[in-house]
């Protein structure tokens, strides 16, 4: 029966991820609800254990997905069946790290992780999204429940001022999405990717308005990634919110941002992306450096990752300005190699702090005396993030720049990326040389166990192997990003 004669075709083989998640999501606050007793102890290890379970099981479960590409309700192509991928990655190692900073909770451990999987429906969302109207949902699902997670500790007043900051920046990126979507509209007559594709690249280019509407949602989705100048909630959301939230913020969020400029660059304005050029370019340019001088002053270490962020976020950036196949799969091993990465930062970050709570760049002095094993992680992950060989993070930046050198329009913005590449160079090194030079603060000897441990061996592994053979990570990149050119 269908009273509506809506054509559903399609829809589950589409967004069958998302529906999983939603069940996934749903089971949680059952169980929670049912356990809530005793939600301090065994009840809330059994949500993170069912969590976990069907993270992977759907995760798998993509594996034997056949591709769709010519559903109304969305595509199922590569590039979108990549990141549905990434996304159940990134939250299932999000996860695992929020497990080591559970003992610093009250209340809540039950409710992140259905809070988890819900965002990442969302994101597995706009993996798919095919027009501006289901765009505009995934972003929102996913902004709103990170309102949430942003302000997860409600005793902890930073927390609380992490969270009403995000809602207010959230609300105005919202805006300007909504703003943009409406003049798409109103000079298109249509929210369909392809048919605004159609009129931007029209005989006589696309209307004032359709400019204007296009100018917005790239506004909207500068907010998102963190891009300059709309990146100043970027530095006191990081700081403020719970450590796993911060690196669930820095990666998969930024990545849905990414998700949505990819669409719009390389399926929305496509040829005519070369007209936009400047504008991605100067904004790449003024992302590249104030993340990189930003972040030197910085003594906080989720503030410094922060500006970390926005100064990858100019990288991306760069990456799209190229306009180019190698630039679409540079982008994709990119986020792979950042993830790695930022998590295993995030998860040494989480256990140094959690005797005073506080992530206070001195709390990396001397680890290499009070845990040899936390030293190298950190280390390997900040290499990786600096772009120093052989870890992943030097091809990644290497892809990048590969591209940019082929477009002659773009060697001015090669050469502020290697300067702001030997820029970041010395503030890595600052916190390596605090690793290994200075006296800790805590004379206590660290000590990391069970699943932690093998989380942060496998972070560590991975951008060092990732680095040493990159091949089958770029092969898979280069297959992803090619069918968003057709």
């Amino acid at each position: 029966m269908n009273p509506l004669n809506i054509d559903t075709t399609g829809l589950m083989d589409v967004f069958a991820v998302e529906v999983q998640l939603g069940l996934l999501g749903l089971v949680l606050i059952a169980v929670d609800l049912i356990t809530r007793k005793g939600r301090h102890s065994g009840p809330a290890t059994m949500v993170r254990l069912i969590c976990g379970l069907g993270l992977i099981a759907i995760l798998a479960a993509t594996w034997l997905a056949d591709p769709v590409t010519d559903s109304s309700w969305g595509t199922l192509d590569s590039f979108a069946v990549f990141f549905k991928r990434f996304f159940l990655s990134a939250s299932l190692l999000t996860l695992f790290l929020s497990g080591p900073y559970e003992d610093r909770l009250m209340a809540g451990r039950g409710e992140f992780p259905a809070l988890l999987v819900f965002t990442t429906c969302g994101m597995c969302m706009l993996a798919s999204v095919t027009d501006f109207v289901s765009l505009f949902v995934g972003l929102e699902l996913v902004t709103v429940i990170l309102f949430l997670m942003a302000a997860w500790r409600p005793r902890l007043p930073r927390s609380l001022e992490a969270g009403i900051k995000f809602v207010i920046i959230g609300a105005l990126a919202a805006t300007f999405m909504v703003y943009g979507i409406a003049f798409v509209y109103g000079t298109t007559g249509s929210f369909d990717l392809s048919a605004v594709a159609a009129a931007v690249n029209a005989p006589g280019g696309p209307s004032t308005g359709l400019k204007f509407g296009l100018l917005m949602i790239l506004v909207g989705l500068c907010f998102k990634i963190g891009a300059v100048p709309f990146h100043v909630w970027l530095p006191d959301v990081y700081q403020g919110a719970p450590t796993p939230v911060t690196a669930f913020l820095s990666v998969a969020s930024k990545s849905a941002g990414v998700v949505l400029f990819m669409r719009l660059v390389y399926t929305v304005l496509g040829p005519a992306a070369a007209d936009w050029v400047p504008v991605l370019g100067g904004l790449a340019a003024l992302t590249l450096i104030m993340g990189g001088l930003g972040a030197i002053p910085q003594t906080d270490l989720k503030r410094f990752l922060a500006y970390s962020g926005i100064a990858h976020a100019g990288f991306l950036l760069m990456a799209l300005a190229t306009h180019s196949q190698d630039s679409a799969s540079a982008i994709l091993f990119y986020t792979v190699t950042y993830l790695f990465a930022n998590i295993g930062a995030f998860l040494v970050i989480v256990i140094v702090s959690r005797t005073n709570d506080s992530s206070h760049m001195d709390r990396v002095n001397g680890l290499a005396d009070r845990s040899p094993f936390l030293a190298f992680v950190l280390t390997c992950s900040l290499l990786s993030l600096g772009g120093v060989p052989p870890f992943a993070g030097f091809f990644a930046k290497f892809m990048v720049l590969r591209a940019a050198v082929a477009d002659p329009h773009l060697i001015w913005l090669v050469a502020v990326s290697l300067v702001m590449v030997v820029t970041s160079l010395y503030y890595y090194l600052c916190v390596i040389k605090r690793i290994y030079m200075r006296n800790a603060e805590d004379t206590g000897v660290l000590e990391v166990f069970g699943g932690t441990k093998v989380l942060l061996l496998f972070c560590a592994l991975a951008v060092l192997a990732i680095g040493i053979y990159p091949g089958p990570l770029e092969t898979v990149a280069r297959n992803a990003a090619s069918s968003l050119f057709g």
